[in-house]
């Protein structure tokens, strides 16, 4: 029996919520790990984090809120036809945003995601349904050169599973989880949480002290404390010690200093592993201006989102029939001020790169009755449609523009 099959009569008797570890763990996936801080990190403790949960967020939010655009691809042309409605409406009892939300949590956690396809009799999709990846199971399969799938211990067929997946080694059969990757990271934010949390809910560290070089009974201490804690409690009126008296106010010690710093270095650190600016998460010293923020946009867009992006479009690409092309619209994201948007738009109007109709429904705009013709605003230009007014409701009788009909 090779070392494969042996692996693949393991994992059938394994119990269903993935919850072995063997050394080829890093090929089948594992749900949870211990750290050096002694702490548990899962998917659970993880999203306790702020920095963890801010950044999933950021990500799933960022593409899920992204339209989804349909293309028909024949001979190289692709043109926009209507989204099947397995896109529109994966699950009754779900929609379009929380299946990519749900996608996108899944891989930026566990570097996996798995989409369960219901087809009808004619084979075409008219379902998605998300499976969590600790009820998966991901195995060799019998003939060692693909992969078998199991949920809940149930064997899954292939033609029915989409598996969209991380950053992958080689030879593995699913991506790398971003927990388990950085477990000691997140298992120190979890302990210096755990820290903290115990550290002031005893309560044991008194905000100042009063000191007396003479002997005092337990009754006078208390007496004394009462008296001051009446006098000067949420009152800013000057003290007035005898009797030897002296006031000290218990500061920060530099250990919990240094603490704080170290928390938002964490915090930093995560977001540099989910690829997110700091500043998007609040984190401190990432600072982010009016003037850089379209170009920070643009890098989030390009270095983090695209990525992910191409994963999914791929992937449902796959599912449709085939020679349907699935793309998000990124121009939500890049995005600017009003005066900008309509100076761009002007200049694709006249550059005839795009229509009035086309800017009109980026906007969220009805389209119009003649907008979907493309103007080139250029004197002398030879017009491919014939002389046409300029389309404008103010447009002059005689053309100015010459016109390439669409």
């Amino acid at each position: 029996m090779s070392l494969l099959r042996r692996l693949d009569t393991r994992a059938a008797g394994v119990g269903v919520y993935n919850q072995y570890v063997t050394p080829f763990q890093l090929m089948y996936g594992q749900t949870s790990a211990g750290s050096s801080a002694g702490e548990r990190v899962d998917e659970i403790t993880a999203l306790g984090l702020s920095g963890v949960m801010r950044c999933v967020a950021l990500l799933a939010d960022t593409v899920a809120s992204l339209p989804i655009r349909t293309y028909q691809v024949q001979r190289g042309r692709r043109t926009l036809i209507t989204t099947p409605d397995v896109l529109v409406t994966p699950d009754p009892e779900s929609n379009i945003f929380e299946l990519v939300h749900t996608t996108m949590a899944s891989l930026a956690l566990h570097g996996n995601a798995y989409l369960l396809i219901d087809r009808d009799v004619r084979h075409a999709p008219i379902g998605l349904l998300p499976l969590h990846p600790y009820q998966m199971q991901v195995v060799p399969s019998a003939d060692a050169n693909s992969r078998a799938y199991l949920h809940l211990g149930n064997p899954l067929d292939i033609e029915n599973l989409a598996h969209i997946r991380w950053f992958t080694p080689p030879q593995s059969l699913v991506g790398v989880s971003p927990l388990i990757q950085n477990r000691q990271l997140l298992g120190l934010a979890l302990a210096m949480d755990k820290y903290l949390a115990q550290f002031y809910g005893e309560g044991a560290t008194p905000s100042s002290v009063l000191e007396s070089d003479r002997d005092m009974t337990p009754e006078q201490a208390r007496s004394l404390q009462a008296t001051w804690e009446a006098q000067h409690r949420k009152h800013r009126r000057p003290a007035v010690l005898t009797g030897g008296l002296k006031w000290r106010p218990v500061q920060q010690s530099a250990a919990d200093s240094q603490m704080i710093e170290t928390r938002e270095q964490i915090i930093r650190d995560v977001a540099r592993v989910f690829g997110v600016p700091a500043a998007l998460i609040g984190g401190m010293g990432d600072s982010q201006t009016y003037q850089n923020v379209e170009q920070a946009n643009l890098n989030f867009l390009t270095h983090t989102i695209t990525p992910w992006l191409r994963r999914l479009e791929i992937a449902f690409s796959r599912i449709l029939p085939p020679g349907t092309d699935v793309a998000f619209d990124t121009a939500g994201i890049l995005r600017t001020d009003a005066l900008t948007r309509a100076r761009v738009g002007q200049l694709h109007i006249m550059s005839g790169t795009r229509t009035p109709n086309e800017l009109r429904v980026t906007d969220g705009l009805d389209p119009y009755s003649g907008g979907d013709v493309f103007h080139q605003a250029m004197q002398g230009t030879v017009t491919a449609g014939g002389d046409l007014p300029t389309l404008g409701t103010d447009a002059s009788p005689t053309p100015t523009m010459g016109v390439i009909d669409g």
